[in-house]
C-alpha cells in the first residue's frame, strides 16, 4: 500500500464536515491553491478537447458565410467527422446510443430516409403514408408491451393511443 492509498483511506474515515473545513483551509495555502488551479484548468482543457475535437482542425461556422459552401466541401468535411466518429460506437464504446450497426441495415435506412427526408407529417394531407406508418409503429409498439390486454373505452374506442416524434 502506497502513502497516498494509506492517507486517503484515514481520510475517508474522517466525518465529511471536519475533511470540508480542512480543504477550506488548505486552498488558502498558496502553493496547494497554484496546485489546484493547475489540476482545474488542466481538467478544463481535457473537457474542451473532448467537447470540441474539430476546433482547429475544420472550419467553424458561427454564421452564414457570404458565399456558400460547394457541396464537395462540405462532403468532405462530413465525411471526416463520420469516419473519425464510426469506430467509437463500431467499437463498442456506447451503451443505447446506436442499436443496429449492421452495414446493411444502415444502408437499408439511408435509403428510407433518403425516400422521405422531405416528408411533414404535420402536412397529412399531402403525405398521407406518415399518419399509416405512426398508426403502425404505435400499435406495434402497443402490442409488444401489453396493449391488447388494455379494454376498450366505453363507446369502442381503441384503449392504447400514442404519437411518434424524433425523440428528444
Amino acid at each position: 500500500m502506497t502513502i497516498k492509498d494509506t492517507v486517503e483511506k484515514q481520510l475517508g474515515r474522517l466525518p465529511p464536515g471536519v475533511l470540508t473545513g480542512a480543504f477550506k483551509v488548505a486552498k488558502k495555502i498558496p502553493w496547494v491553491k497554484k496546485r489546484i488551479e493547475r489540476e482545474y484548468a488542466a481538467m478544463l482543457e481535457s473537457m474542451e478537447a473532448s467537447m470540441r475535437p474539430y476546433r482547429g482542425e475544420l472550419p467553424s461556422f458561427t454564421a452564414l458565410p457570404e458565399e456558400g459552401k460547394e457541396r464537395a466541401e462540405i462532403l468532405d468535411m462530413m465525411r471526416t467527422m463520420a469516419a473519425r466518429e464510426e469506430g467509437r460506437w463500431r467499437d463498442g464504446y456506447v451503451s443505447g446510443a446506436v442499436y443496429h450497426g449492421n452495414r446493411d441495415h444502415i444502408d437499408f435506412l439511408n435509403e428510407v430516409y433518403a425516400l422521405h427526408s422531405q416528408v411533414n407529417p404535420l402536412h397529412a394531407d399531402l403525405w398521407p403514408s406518415a399518419t399509416k406508418y405512426e398508426a403502425e409503429i404505435v400499435a406495434m409498439t402497443a402490442a409488444m408491451l401489453g396493449g391488447d390486454a388494455v379494454p376498450r373505452g366505453a363507446s369502442g374506442e381503441e384503449g392504447v393511443c400514442g404519437a411518434v416524434s424524433s425523440g428528444g
